[in-house]
């Protein structure tokens, strides 16, 4: 969907002004790719080959703020691991630390299947499935839409009618857990495999992956 397209939609809906001198397109913009971005987040719906460069003897790495979150690594022969695991393989200390474990020897790289922070989208006809934007399925986009109806309900002081909080729990549900981002984890996690999954499962690159999926 293009941005002038939601951007019209939740304006129509809310009632929201987009003509001087009260132009509220702006806030419209700012929800939608604050809802993009928190979409991305939460549901990894969208990832993204990128190598980190690694040097030797040092294990613990910065990740960049543009990657919002990661989904797995590999490096030939390493694995996710829990804090008490003792096999090979790394640690996401905090969001942005990665600790490679054990700390590497030589000069070289590892693969992060990683979220990427979209660009935000200023002109009319860009589109959210657009690799710069998100490269989201359309099938998600509507989450988007209900996010920046969200905080658009709650701007335009509709406190009475709860039109605010309803749109939320279509979003998030009332626990922040579920809603319409529950059924994308859902439906993001059944496309690796015909049945729902009991546990975890390892997300690594295929040694096929085309270098046009990478980021260096």
């Amino acid at each position: 969907m293009t941005r002038k397209k939601m951007a019209d939609r939740v304006i129509a809906t809310v009632g929201l002004q987009d003509i001087e001198p009260l132009n509220e397109a702006t806030l419209v913009d700012d929800w939608i790719y604050e809802g993009t971005i928190d979409m991305l987040a939460r549901t990894r719906a969208v990832a993204r080959c990128v190598h980190l460069t690694v040097v030797p003897e040092v294990s613990t790495y910065t990740l960049a703020h543009s990657i919002l979150a990661l989904v797995d690594v590999e490096n030939g022969d390493k694995r996710r691991r829990r804090r008490d695991d003792d096999e090979r393989g790394f640690t996401l200390i905090r969001s942005d630390i990665l600790r490679l474990d054990p700390t590497p020897t030589e000069a070289g790289s590892v693969d992060v299947w990683a979220v990427l922070r979209p660009a935000r989208m200023v002109n009319d006809d860009d589109d959210l499935g657009s690799e710069a934007f998100g490269a989201i399925p359309e099938e998600f986009q509507d989450a988007i839409e209900l996010y920046a109806l969200w905080h658009a309900s709650d701007y335009a002081h509709e406190a009475n009618t709860q039109r605010g909080e309803r749109y939320r729990v279509l979003y998030e549900g009332q626990d922040g857990r579920s809603g319409r981002l529950g059924m994308i984890r859902s439906q993001v996690n059944k496309r690796g495999t015909a049945f729902a999954p009991m546990r975890r499962r390892q997300l690594l690159r295929s040694r096929r992956t085309p270098r046009s999926a990478w980021i260096d």
